[in-house]
């Protein structure tokens, strides 16, 4: 009679064991994402899931930089939405992204931006070389967004000049946060997110000869859930993707912006 009871109960473990996996279908994704894509991120989460209802998303946002970082002092990630180029590559030289993985899914623009909007002429370099106000942009050294800001000043002699006036912020989220508060009169911002501010009256496009920021997605060369970081990339680079990027004010990736 024990023989038996034991049995069962052994019986009873393994189909429990063996029942698991199925029970755990709902896989976790997780998605270092830069902070300027929070907004987008929400809405292509909502639309993958439709197709894919058995992913749960989980997005880690900050600056592009600090989630590299993340990285590479171990921090489980699946698959990482850079705005930086240069961040993605230091990863996949390093062989913790795969290399083969790695697509551009959006495209970005710099603009100075104001909550009162902006008076004059509305010329960038006009306002920049003439204003009396405070300032706000991204950390050169440690944020994409403050990199780009100090590359594409000093492109046009202006960084030195307007030393003083600056104040800096740890991510573009902040940048585009102290604009909105009132905590600085001008920032210098990403185009998508002066685009769907609701407190933003005033914009300022950079000169077209600055480049556009590109936006590259790679997969994490230990991700757990390999099948579905290729499957949202895909999503995000496919025409879904790009149309939801168009919707928050970023240039596709093809660069049609029309």
């Amino acid at each position: 009679m024990k023989k038996l009871a034991l049995l069962i109960i052994i019986t009873a473990f393994l189909l429990g064991a063996c029942g698991q996996p199925a029970a755990e279908k709902n896989n976790k994704l997780m998605v270092s994402t830069a902070s300027s894509l929070t907004g987008v991120m929400e809405k292509a989460a909502a639309e993958f899931g439709k197709a894919e209802p058995g992913t749960e998303l989980v997005f880690n946002y900050g600056s592009s930089s600090k989630l590299r970082s993340q990285m590479e002092q171990g921090a489980p990630v699946d698959l990482f939405l850079s705005a930086s180029e240069s961040d993605m590559k230091a990863l996949s030289d390093t062989d913790l992204i795969e290399k083969d993985s790695v697509v551009p899914f959006a495209k970005n623009r710099l603009v100075l931006a104001s909550a009162d909007g902006l008076a004059g002429s509305a010329n960038f370099e006009e306002l920049l070389k003439t204003t009396d106000e405070t300032i706000a942009v991204g950390e050169p050294e440690s944020v994409p967004l403050g990199r780009y800001t100090k590359e594409a000043l000093d492109s046009l002699g202006l960084w030195e000049a307007l030393d003083g006036k600056l104040i800096y912020a740890k991510d573009a989220r902040q940048v585009l946060t102290y604009v909105e508060s009132g905590n600085a009169e001008l920032g210098i911002v990403y185009s998508s997110d002066a685009v769907m501010s609701e407190k933003i009256a005033g914009i300022a496009e950079f000169p077209e000869d600055i480049q556009p920021v590109v936006y590259p997605g790679g997969i994490a060369a230990d991700s757990k859930n390999r099948e579905a970081a290729e499957a949202f990339l895909n999503f995000l680079a496919g025409p879904d993707g790009q149309k939801l990027f168009k919707e928050f004010g970023f240039i596709p990736a093809s660069g049609d912006e029309s």
